[in-house]
């Protein structure tokens, strides 16, 4: 009878730390495409910042972008006021405007900041400034990783390309793939650091390549496929023993894979080019372009079987909660979105271990990094298959 007693109350003990667990409940559901849901809201109205301030550098470069950052972060602001009543003062303050910095602002002692340092121009911020801003309550979202953040109050989200580039080469790699090309354009111009990547990985390059507009894909395509010597020594033989030779061009054997570091209007003419000159049995992988904005159609048959990184927002997934209202996919506005999410999770427990499947991929606070995994896709008759993040 104790012993009944003993085993009834651990498993009530295990209950209770199930439910009690540090990590949000994030269900995603692949059979649906739900790869996007809210984190479990488990913190008290009362206890979160009752004044929130987004500090940012206007782009001169490129000002629809920092709109959209501006707009994911409302769009969330109000969600959380519609669904939980949370409504915070949100202040939005462009450090480009404000010559003096924070010298005349009346901050909080409760509120929580925002620094948006994600365009290219965040630099040119005053150093006095800049300092300032280290020392603030908060979380910084940023492109470069800030090196030499000693306070415990100041988190870093690092939104980086690398890290898809990482986990997209380390899938191919798992794949079997070792033998690769790389081609990057205009727009990303990192086969340098794809390179470097791949070589740490084990992987060799047999040859990098950048695609130009003033070359045709298919030209491209057919140099690096080494089409062309196999034309010119085709012509030779045929002079040397004075009958026309029949040439029949094969695929490159010394490679199994191809990176396109490219924008998708590339990516789109690259692949079918591919398919053109002897190609279509080479695993193609694709890290998109972040400087030029694109969305995927639900008929991308130029893309069939390439294996896409990218933030599920762009990958035309569900959420399991309401639509957001900027469903043009911009990639800033799901940073926007996930960096006002985590200033909730991370005011009431930057301490404790969570993860949530946001827009930009899944977010995983293991103190005191933050990381954030996208997800992968493979497009099968023009459709994007999903591969979970795990895959």
């Amino acid at each position: 009878m104790f012993k009944l007693k003993q085993d009834i109350i651990l498993f009530l003990l295990f209950l209770c730390l199930l439910s009690c667990s540090s990590n949000p409940k994030s269900p995603i559901d692949p059979k649906k495409n739900i790869f996007i849901t809210k984190p479990e809201i488990t913190f008290n109205i009362k206890n979160l910042p009752k004044q929130i301030n987004v500090f940012y550098l206007n782009s001169d470069i490129d000002p629809d972008s920092t709109s959209s950052l501006l707009q994911g972060i409302t769009d969330n602001y109000y969600y959380y006021k519609e669904k939980i009543g949370y409504a915070p003062e949100l202040n939005f303050i462009d450090f480009s405007d404000n010559a003096y910095c924070m010298e005349n602002m009346t901050l909080l002692k409760e509120s929580f900041s925002v620094g948006l340092l994600f365009n290219e121009d965040y630099s040119l911020l005053d150093n006095n400034c800049y300092q300032r801003l280290l020392k603030l309550r908060g979380l910084l979202v940023t492109k470069n990783k800030i090196m030499g953040i000693k306070d415990q109050k100041l988190r870093e989200f690092h939104i980086s390309r690398e890290v898809d580039i990482t986990n997209l080469l380390d899938i191919a790699k798992n794949n079997g793939s070792m033998r690769a090309i790389i081609i990057d354009d205009s727009t990303t111009r990192d086969k340098a650091l794809i390179e470097k990547i791949w070589n740490n990985m084990d992987g060799e390059v047999v040859s990098s390549v950048s695609s130009e507009r003033k070359i045709s894909s298919q030209k491209l395509l057919a140099e690096i496929l080494l089409l062309e010597q196999s034309k010119v020594r085709s012509r030779k033989l045929s002079r040397i023993i004075g009958l026309q030779i029949k040439n029949e061009p094969r695929k490159r054997e010394d490679i199994d894979s191809i990176f396109l570091s490219t924008s998708l209007p590339n990516a789109r003419s690259l692949k079918p080019a591919l398919e053109y000159n002897f190609a279509d049995n080479i695993s193609v992988y694709l890290i998109p372009s972040w400087r030029e904005e694109g969305n995927l159609t639900d008929n991308e048959l130029d893309l069939e079987k390439v294996v896409i990184s990218e933030m599920p927002f762009l990958l035309n997934t569900n959420t399991s909660f309401q639509e957001t209202n900027s469903r043009n996919n911009s990639r800033n506005f799901a940073i926007g979105y996930d960096a006002y999410e985590l200033v909730l999770l991370l005011d009431t427990s930057s301490r404790r271990d969570f993860n949530y499947f946001g827009l930009t991929g899944l977010i995983t606070n293991k103190y005191p990094s933050i990381q954030k995994k996208s997800l992968h896709a493979k497009v099968i008759n023009g459709k994007l298959e999903y591969q979970d993040y795990s895959d």
